[in-house]
């Protein structure tokens, strides 16, 4: 049998030993960074008293992500021309036979023309330009990008809904140019570590409490859940679901449905099996329409409630008499501050009343060229993208057609939102809601 020198023993045992040396000594390194590092706050703007979100806070040697001053010096000094032009992509298409997104482009249209008439001494002309055409997946991503390296483009404003919008989020924040979202309600817009995000819509962190305070209110035993399978039904269930196990809630039944509407009518069955007291729905339109449809062909006695699109033009619309009674966030509750003409000319070319998203897409437009016109005080023809960021962060709070708009710690509006229910094709506060 051959002799093993100690050194062969020893050497293995040795290696072993420096290797979970290793490990102890990166894991203490670690627990003293993270006692170090200041804890993160947590931002309590939420009805109650209500935790929101986290919101980080950076110490020295790393990276500020959300301080705009930290762009690359190529991207900070590169200047936006004003002498021609003012260039404003919108995220959305231009053209289309959906009643919401027509809408949406009439208002930011609506908005540049007012813009442009109060700052017509201090801008030169404005232009809208659309990016998609089809899809935001198809055409939208690379015509926001053509746009931003070929033009002088001052900001952005869309997307539609909340895939879109972190859609065209992930490109402003990589060339550090704004981007105002004025119809997602996606609160993780604006979690992604960048500034370049404001958000105007209330977000589902805001509108769940108050829909799970008003179902709780009724003491209900069986509650049902019929949900699409896209991003923004997912993360607003995600929401109101946390606040309706905290009111000690029970929900039954959870069903998500495909994008396609032949399983409506099966899953509305199932969920009615029970005789919940309350049906939640969240899903987009058309599918919403569907589902509500089925759910009144079946009963009448139970009570649905609704994320905010069920308060869309284009949702109201087509669902008529079958839309009465349904419970939903009241994020407009009244017209006092619409202008009359505005309201009139949306009616005669739309036949209904407009929305949040409308009068947002509307202040969004507006609220950007305001912060340009800031930046370029004093006849300059010649600004970065960080002196419109800081412009629009002063302007908060902004008065709009919507109401009051000011931004949180991450740039999202911290309006209030109360309930609201639907009659005779319009959504009426529960509450009084003054802003």
């Amino acid at each position: 049998m051959p002799q093993l020198s100690c050194s062969v023993l020893i050497r293995p045992r040795l290696s072993n030993f420096m290797d979970r040396g290793c490990v102890v000594f990166f894991a203490i390194v670690g627990i003293l960074i993270a006692w170090r590092t200041p804890t993160a706050d947590l931002i309590a703007d939420g009805p109650n008293g209500g935790i929101i979100y986290p919101f980080e806070r950076s110490i020295h040697p790393f990276f500020k992500a959300r301080d705009p001053s930290n762009s690359t010096p190529i991207l900070r000094s590169s200047g936006i021309a004003l002498r021609k032009e003012v260039i404003i992509g919108y995220f959305g298409p231009s053209k289309s036979d959906d009643l919401g997104m027509a809408s949406l482009w009439w208002a930011a249209q609506r908005g540049l023309d007012d813009a442009q008439r109060e700052l017509h001494d201090k801008l030169p002309p404005c232009r809208l330009v659309p990016l998609i055409k089809d899809s935001p997946w198809s055409d939208g991503a690379s015509a926001l990008a053509e746009l931003i390296f070929r033009e002088n483009v001052v900001g952005v404003v869309g997307g539609t809904d909340g895939e879109a919008t972190h859609l065209a989020e992930t490109i402003v924040a990589k060339v550090h140019l704004p981007l105002l979202s004025p119809v997602a309600t996606d609160k993780t817009t604006n979690l992604a570590g960048v500034p370049w995000i404001f958000a105007l819509a209330p977000g589902d962190h805001l509108i769940a409490p108050v829909l799970a305070q008003r179902i709780a209110g009724s003491c209900p035993r069986r509650i049902a859940v019929l949900l699409g399978s896209d991003h923004d039904s997912q993360w607003f269930w995600r929401e109101l679901s946390k606040w309706l196990l905290r009111h000690g809630c029970p929900v039954n039944s959870v069903i998500i449905l495909p994008r396609e509407e032949q399983a409506v009518t099966k899953a509305v069955w199932e969920s009615l099996e029970n005789s919940p007291e309350w049906l939640i729905v969240s899903a987009p339109q058309p599918l919403l329409v569907s589902i509500i449809r089925e759910i009144r062909r079946h009963t009448s006695t139970v009570q649905i409630v609704c994320d905010a699109r069920v308060s869309r033009v284009d949702a109201l619309k087509l669902l008529g008499l079958d839309a009465e009674g349904i419970i939903c966030p009241c994020l407009i509750p009244d017209s006092c501050h619409i202008p009359q003409d505005f309201r009139e000319t949306f009616q005669k070319e739309f036949g209904v009343e407009p929305d949040y998203a409308v009068a947002l897409t509307y202040d969004a437009v507006r609220m950007l060229l305001h912060a340009v016109a800031r930046a370029a005080q004093g006849g300059r023809d010649n600004i970065d993208r960080v002196e419109i960021y800081n412009s629009l962060l002063a302007i908060s709070p902004y008065r709009g057609v919507f109401g009051t708009i000011e931004w949180d710690r991450v740039n999202a509006n911290k309006c209030s939102v109360v309930p609201g229910v639907i009659r005779n094709g319009k959504i009426i506060p529960e509450v009084p809601l003054s802003r």
